[in-house]
């Protein structure tokens, strides 16, 4: 018999979305097999990724104060959270209501009374988690279908286009800043404007000769042209590192500081640390060092892609359908 999952996230202004893009690609490779709706908290500050969800074709129930608003009603086999929203009373209620429970983590800030713990994260491995149930690192990173079985990629040996992303929201605002930096460079920048950014209409009102903005990106498409990234240290990381991007990282959120230190302890990346400890003169040494050593970026390109193959949400459906199904 199939599962009914629900799948708790929310995304938006403040949040990110990197909740919502990363249980999108999971919940569909689980609705092959199963029945896959989400649960999200109704507020102004998640209805561009409730607007996500439901464009990718997914039923969504709201709640405005408790999940358990909904939850019960729902009759769902396994809910599935992803969310910092949480406490261990959280899952201890949301248990009483689905035969099984999984949380999707970044920083292990408890020990989550839960049947199944996944951890996609370079640094994963560095949490001890107490759940006999557990699938952690890379090999379990939930990357869309365009990031699969990449060709490897040509490194140029002069850098002309280079890639902004701060993320599908950019809470701290931290693209404006970037744009007084870059904005006389000899470079061509093409700078990412997500979703859920706050007031859009400010950057489109922009212009510069050496900076295309991107309202309505194709990520894949916008790093295969790019010789090189300034990237928020979230999932558009791993994003870069299999699209074979040389990339600079700079930490905008507590839970991008572990993946942005382990990458650069590996030398897969440059991490600047924390988006308000940066000046302008440190980055653009640190990018002038990056454009101007083509070994280094070349290192750094196939490096990443022998990191990532894309294929971790079919890991994860696959085990949960073969340790939870017929239990």
């Amino acid at each position: 018999m199939d599962l009914k999952i629900a799948i708790r996230a929310e995304g938006g202004i403040n949040i990110g979305m990197g909740h919502v893009m990363r249980t999108l690609v999971l919940a569909k490779e689980l609705s092959i097999k199963n029945k896959i709706c989400y649960i999200c908290k109704c507020s102004a500050k998640s209805k561009s990724g409730i607007f996500k969800i439901k464009r990718s074709g997914f039923e969504v129930f709201s709640f405005k104060k408790s999940i358990l608003e909904v939850l019960p009603d729902i009759h769902a086999d396994m809910l599935i959270t992803d969310s910092y929203d949480v406490n261990e009373e959280y899952f201890i209620k949301t248990g009483q209501f689905v035969k099984y429970t999984a949380y999707i983590d970044d920083i292990d800030s408890f020990k989550y009374p839960v049947d199944l713990i996944i951890n996609q994260n370079i640094n994963a491995l560095e949490f001890n988690y107490p759940q006999k149930y557990k699938l952690l690192g890379l090999k379990y990173l939930m990357l869309r279908n365009e990031f699969k079985n990449l060709p490897e990629k040509h490194i140029h040996e002069k850098v002309e286009d280079i890639m902004i992303t701060m993320g599908g929201s950019d809470p701290v605002e931290f693209t404006k800043v970037l744009l007084k930096w870059i904005k006389n460079l000899e470079f061509n920048f093409h700078v990412v404007i997500g979703p859920s950014f706050r007031n859009v209409e400010y950057f489109k009102s922009l212009k510069f000769n050496n900076i295309k903005f991107y309202f309505n990106a194709n990520m894949a498409d916008v790093m295969r042209k790019c010789d090189a990234a300034i990237s928020a240290s979230g999932s558009s990381l791993y994003e870069l590192l299999a699209t074979g991007v040389p990339t600079i990282g700079i930490v905008i959120a507590d839970n991008q500081r572990g993946i942005s230190r382990k990458l650069a302890d590996m030398d897969m990346i440059e991490n600047l640390g924390w988006y308000y400890d940066l000046n302008e003169g440190r980055f653009k040494n640190s990018l002038a060092y990056l454009c101007s050593n083509y070994t280094l970026r070349k290192k750094r390109s196939i490096g990443g892609q022998k990191l990532i193959d894309g294929c971790g949400a079919g890991r994860i459906a696959d085990f949960i359908e073969s340790n939870f199904k017929n239990r």
